[in-house]
């Protein structure tokens, strides 16, 4: 309680309406803190667009859990791990999304970033293109692309869920890469199909 007598008492104020359920007194924490948090990020990731994207999953975090909060602590030091803990998540699945094939096509790649209209516009457009692609699958080949790309599972989750063998997912999974790869080549190469 001795922090607490230290601090801004508008600050504790918005905090424990936000704990009580009150998004307007949550939007007060955001406009306070949004600028150091955004900050803090940008020099982690060193990119504006996934700056500004794991900054929307910091604040995300934050509300999910600020019940959790104990007003005897810095609410910034406990913003500024919420916004750490994402920063080495990010950079978890990037290194984990890098040694995979087909990065191009990865749908979390297309719904992550939330950048300008037109680059909106043109993940719209991938993902129509993807959907159809998929559509294009055999059934196998869908549902083990899927489950591994969309999912995030390992082969052996996938072969225990499908009842095949890991050889077989791994084939499945190679033969949908080498089709969706064809299909999605021309639109990924700026080639309009209806020309050829």
């Amino acid at each position: 309680m001795t922090l607490s007598k230290h601090r801004d008492p508008c600050e504790l104020q918005l905090i424990e309406c936000a704990q009580a359920g009150d998004g307007d007194a949550f939007g007060g924490l955001v406009c306070k803190y949004q600028p150091r948090v955004s900050n803090h990020i940008q020099r982690r990731v060193q990119n504006p667009e996934v700056a500004k994207d794991l900054s929307q999953e910091t604040w995300l975090r934050a509300f999910r859990s600020i019940k959790s909060f104990r007003c005897d602590a810095a609410f910034s030091s406990w913003l500024y791990r919420i916004a750490e803990n994402v920063c080495i998540d990010y950079f978890r699945k990037q290194k984990h999304r890098d040694t995979q094939p087909l990065h191009l096509i990865d749908e979390h790649r297309l719904t992550e970033t939330d950048s300008c209209p037109s680059q909106d516009l043109l993940r719209k457009e991938l993902r129509l293109h993807l959907k159809n692609a998929l559509d294009c699958l055999s059934t196998p080949r869908k549902q083990v692309f899927v489950l591994y790309y969309l999912h995030e599972l390992p082969i052996k989750a996938i072969a225990g869920r499908l009842n095949r063998s890991e050889g077989t997912i791994k084939t499945h999974l190679r033969n949908a890469r080498r089709q969706l790869q064809e299909v999605l080549m021309p639109y990924l190469n700026n080639e309009d199909p209806s020309r050829t």
